[in-house]
């Protein structure tokens, strides 16, 4: 089984590229976006990023979070909040390539934030759930008034996590969330990596979904 996984801060397109992928392979791909227990799996990842990292958790909770998807060919994951727990035996396979997903930190300070007013389920984990985000502390959201450069910021720290951690990856491709947006991108990937093809339509990459 081939896996293509997009890791990313959040914000960064990731249900649209997970949609778009899903109208246009054809059943032996699994294309997950948001995956059971990837909730808790990004409190671990957290977790980790504070007081250091346990390969043998996060290979078993990653290895039982997509179990169920092991029965197809191939496996696409977009889902950000497993981004922090990409066990080492996936980064160091070349059947795995991992797509860092990075956008510009002002756009995404104000996009994470307004994502965090406006979806039930986001107002409650950004606020009440200790280590949702790293850096971030219970109601600071609410009482913060520069909290969106502290998302700046927590952007910059994930992406580097994301360099220093996953570009030993012999597939690992850093890419601005416009690239992808703007260009035969997806396209490529699927084909360079699957060696199989897919037509993606500009009116496609305009559709933008929360």
């Amino acid at each position: 089984m081939k896996k293509l996984i997009f890791v990313s801060a959040g914000r960064c397109g990731t249900t649209r590229i997970a949609q778009i992928l899903k109208e246009y392979l054809p059943v032996e791909f699994s294309v997950q976006h948001q995956m059971p227990f990837s909730r808790l799996a990004n409190i671990i990842g957290n977790v980790f990023f504070y007081c250091g990292q346990s390969e043998k958790i996060k290979s078993k909770l990653y290895d039982f979070i997509i179990a169920r998807y092991y029965q197809e060919k191939h496996f696409i994951c977009t889902d950000p909040l497993t981004s922090m727990i990409i066990p080492r035996e996936y980064i160091n396979s070349k059947d795995v390539c991992i797509v860092h997903i990075f956008r510009e930190p002002k756009e995404f300070a104000k996009s994470f934030f307004c994502f965090s007013r406006e979806k039930s389920k986001s107002f409650i984990a950004h606020n009440f759930i200790p280590l949702w985000q790293i850096g971030i502390w219970p109601i600071e959201n609410l009482i913060n008034k520069n909290i969106q450069k502290k998302y700046s910021e927590i952007m910059e720290l994930k992406n580097k996590y994301f360099e220093d951690n996953y570009s030993f990856n012999p597939n690992y491709i850093k890419v601005d969330m416009d690239k992808i947006f703007n260009s035969n991108f997806l396209e490529n990937k699927i084909f360079n990596f699957f060696n199989y093809n897919i037509s993606v339509t500009d009116k496609d990459l305009t559709i933008k979904v929360n």
